[in-house]
C-alpha cells in the first residue's frame, strides 16, 4: 500500500513533554540553511532515522511512528535554527554498535546533506538504561588524587609534557623525567606526536623512566605518575597496554580524535587496564571549532567520560590555542557534573601554560584540575626542575592570594618564569 508523504511528515513532529526520556535518545543541533526551518528539520530527522530522499514501499505509517525520528522543537529564523529531535532508543543497541553505530546515523550523512549548509550536533541525552551499559572512568578525578596521596589537598595536580615532542634518545628522556621529578610536580606525560620511534623505543622508554622517577621518589618522597603514550590501531590498544603494564607503567595515554570513543571504551572496560587513562583530544578542532559546523566540544567531551576516559584536555586560558571561556565552561561542565553513578573525569588544562598564567587558569576552571606545561616547564632558564617549582610556586601563590608580580619577588624560580614569559589576568 503506497504511504502518502504528507502522512509521513505528519507523524514526525511532537511535543517534549510527550517523550519519554527512558526510551529516547534526544539530540540538539544548529541547522543553517535556504531552505524553510520545518523542511531542514524534517529532512534531518528523515536522513538519521528511518528515510531516505524518496518514499519507499515498506515505510509504512505504524513504521516511521514507531521507529521514525520525531522533531519536538525548532528555535531559529532566517534560514538558521535550532532543532531538537528524539530517537527511539531502541534502533541501537548500547552494547553491539554502541556509541559507534549511534554517531553513524544521528551524526553521520547528515554533514553531506545539500539541503544543509551547516550542520552542528550539540548535545545528546541518553536514557538511563544507556549510560548503565556504559564504564564511565575508573578513576576520575577522585581516582587520580588518590593515587598521589592529595585526596584532601584543595589544589589543582601540576604535570609536565616532555619536550621537545620527539627527538630524544632513551637515556636522555629518562634524565628528563628524573630532573622534572624532583621539582615536586605530580604528572609527567609524553607528548602525542611520541609513541615508538627507534631511538627512543616504548618499552626502553617505560622501564628507564620509571626507574627516573623511583629514582626521585627516594629523594623527594613523592610519587610521580608519567602517562605513557599507547595510541595506535584500535584493536591493537589493549594488547600495547597490557605490555607497557606489565613494563611497570602506572598511567596510559590515547589519542581519541584518532583512535575512536570506542578505542577508550575497549581500555576502559578491561580489567587488566588497572591504571588511569589519559585522553588528549588532539585532532578534534577539525570537527569541533566551526561554531557553526561539526560535533560541539562538550558533546565530545561527554562522550569521551562516559566511554570511561579518567582525564581529558579542556585547552589553556591563556595558551597558544583557540580559546573561548563558555565552550571552556561547557567542556568543564560535562566533565565534572553529576551524571547518576559515573564519575567525574578530570579536565587538563595544557597548551601554552607557564607558571605566569596559571593564576588565570585557575580563576576559570578551579582546582579539580590538572594542569600541563610543556614548553613552561623545560623552557625555565634554569631548566626543568626549577621550571616545575615555579609551577608549583604559582599554584601556591594564587590560592593564598598573592599577586603574581609580588609572589615573583618572593619565589626565586617563580620570579625568573615571570620575568621571562610575563603574567596574564583571567578577565
Amino acid at each position: 500500500m503506497k504511504v502518502d508523504e504528507e502522512l509521513l511528515r505528519g507523524i514526525m513532529y511532537k511535543t517534549a513533554e510527550s517523550i519519554d526520556p527512558d526510551s529516547h535518545i534526544i539530540a540538539l543541533y544548529y541547522l543553517e540553511g535556504k531552505a524553510s526551518l520545518t523542511k531542514m528539520a524534517e529532512e534531518t530527522a528523515i536522513e538519521c532515522s528511518t528515510g531516505t530522499w524518496t518514499v519507499v514501499g515498506y515505510e509504512t505509517l505504524e513504521l516511521r511512528k514507531r521507529y521514525g525520528a520525531k522533531i519536538l522543537r525548532i528555535m531559529g529564523s532566517e534560514g538558521a535554527c535550532y532543532v531538537q529531535i528524539a530517537y527511539e532508543a531502541s534502533n541501537y543497541d548500547p552494547e553491539v554498535g554502541g556509541i559507534s553505530c549511534l554517531l553513524s546515523d544521528i551524526a553521520g550523512n547528515l554533514y553531506d546533506m545539500k539541503i544543509l549548509d551547516n550542520v552542528k550536533l550539540i548535545d545528546i541525552s541518553f536514557p538511563k538504561y544507556w549510560t548503565k551499559a556504559y564504564p564511565g572512568p575508573k578513576f576520575g578525578v577522585a581516582g587520580t588524587r588518590k593515587l598521589l596521596g592529595l585526596e584532601g589537598a584543595e589544589r589543582p595536580l601540576i604535570g609536565a609534557i616532555t619536550k621537545p615532542n620527539i627527538g630524544l634518545d632513551t637515556k636522555t628522556y629518562a634524565q628528563l623525567a628524573f630532573e622534572t621529578a624532583k621539582s615536586g610536580i605530580d604528572f609527567i606525560k609524553d607528548d602525542e606526536a611520541l609513541v615508538n620511534p627507534k631511538y627512543c623505543p616504548l618499552m626502553d622508554r617505560v622501564v628507564a623512566v620509571t626507574e627516573a622517577l623511583d629514582r626521585a621518589r627516594e629523594e623527594t618522597g613523592k610519587k610521580v605518575l608519567y602517562a605513557v603514550n599507547i595510541t595506535t590501531a584500535p584493536h591493537r590498544l589493549v594488547e600495547l597496554a597490557e605490555k607497557v603494564l606489565g613494563a611497570g607503567a602506572n598511567h596510559l595515554m590515547v589519542c581519541m580524535a584518532y583512535t575512536g570513543y570506542g578505542g577508550v571504551q575497549a581500555l576502559a572496560e578491561d580489567p587488566s587496564v588497572n591504571v588511569p587513562i589519559h585522553v588528549h583530544r588532539c585532532g578534534h578542532g577539525a570537527y569541533t571549532r566551526n561554531p557553526k559546523h561539526g560535533i560541539d566540544s562538550s558533546l565530545m567531551s561527554k562522550l569521551v567520560r562516559l566511554c570511561g576516559g579518567d582525564q581529558l584536555h579542556v585547552g589553556s586560558v591563556a595558551g597558544k590555542f583557540y580559546y573561548d571561556t563558555l565552550d571552556t565552561i561547557r567542556c568543564l561542565s560535562a566533565l565534572r557534573d553529576e551524571w547518576g553513578s559515573i564519575k567525574p573525569t578530570l579536565p587538563v588544562s595544557s597548551a601554552g601554560n607557564h607558571p605566569g598564567n596559571i593564576k588565570a587558569n585557575i580563576e576559570v576552571m578551579g582546582c579539580d584540575m590538572l594542569f600541563l606545561a610543556g614548553g613552561g616547564v623545560h623552557g625555565h632558564p634554569d631548566g626543568s626542575t626549577a621550571g616545575g617549582r615555579a609551577m608549583m610556586q604559582a599554584v601556591e601563590a594564587a590560592l593564598k592570594g598573592i599577586p603574581v608580580e609580588r609572589a615573583a619577588a618572593e619565589y626565586p624560580e617563580l620570579g625568573k618564569a615571570v620575568e621571562k614569559w610575563g603574567y596574564v589576568k583571567a578577565w
